[in-house]
């Protein structure tokens, strides 16, 4: 039995068919622990072309960073959306993969939230589709990650949104932790990876030491960032998610 293509399973790719879809990708995959920029391009509808499909991936959000004693969440992962438009030949559409935000710095307890995918036509009837980014988190102390030692409260969350434009959205899913009160080796965490792609959670480090900055980086697309660990006066960063994707089908 010949083997199958993921493409043959694509709609318009099929044998015999006529019509003869182009594809392309803008995406960002720094991982530079000072910025995490987003990366965008114009593209000109080529002679011909009628529909165009934007399948995005936004960025997902930073872990949080730390010191002395301090442990944290992961974060959440971007969201996922689909937008499916008719276009015309020449029609300008600005298409943006999200950036993630910078690496935390050790003193910044909350994480940075993940930058938002979008594409919008720039003439022939102006209009956005936009992917809002990834959850962060907050980074607390040992002891009052817990409202006491003993007693326990969640963690903080910071944008997130629903997807505006699109014609479905799946959004991004938060990440978690298991903190403890007594050695910080006992405690870890997972932060999201984004929807339809590799899928469920990515397990933290914990760990009596400081840990983080560039360690943690979120799976790309979209994927959360960790949180720094630290333990007896050690200082790290945190770490930026994923960043995001726009993949373009055209015909």
């Amino acid at each position: 039995m010949a083997a199958t293509l993921l493409r043959d399973l694509l709609f318009g790719y099929e044998d015999g068919t006529s019509l003869v879809p182009a594809d392309f990708s803008v995406f960002n995959t720094g991982t530079t622990s000072t910025s995490n920029n987003g990366c965008c391009c114009l593209w000109t509808v080529p002679t011909g072309v009628t529909h165009a499909i934007f399948e995005m991936w936004s960025g997902g959000g930073s872990g949080g960073g730390g010191n002395c004693c301090r442990q944290g969440g992961g974060s959440g992962a971007g969201g996922y959306g689909i937008k499916s438009c008719n276009v015309v030949a020449g029609q300008q559409i600005r298409i943006c993969a999200a950036g993630s935000g910078c690496c935390t710095a050790s003193g910044q307890s909350g994480g940075i939230c993940g930058c938002c995918s979008f594409v919008c036509s720039l003439d022939n009837g102006t209009w956005e589709a936009k992917i809002p980014g990834g959850h962060c988190v907050s980074v607390e102390t040992r002891c009052f990650y817990y409202t006491n030692c003993y007693d326990c409260c969640s963690q903080c969350y910071c944008c997130g949104g629903i997807g505006s434009n699109v014609d479905f959205y799946f959004p991004g899913v938060t990440g978690s932790a298991h903190p403890t009160q007594h050695c910080i080796n006992d405690g870890y965490q997972v932060a999201a990876n984004a929807p339809n792609t590799a899928g469920g959670f990515r397990m933290g480090y914990g760990g009596c030491c400081a840990i983080g900055g560039g360690n943690g980086f979120g799976m790309f697309p979209g994927g959360g960032g960790l949180s720094s660990q630290t333990m007896g006066g050690g200082c790290c960063c945190g770490s930026p998610g994923g960043g995001g994707m726009v993949y373009v089908v055209y015909y």
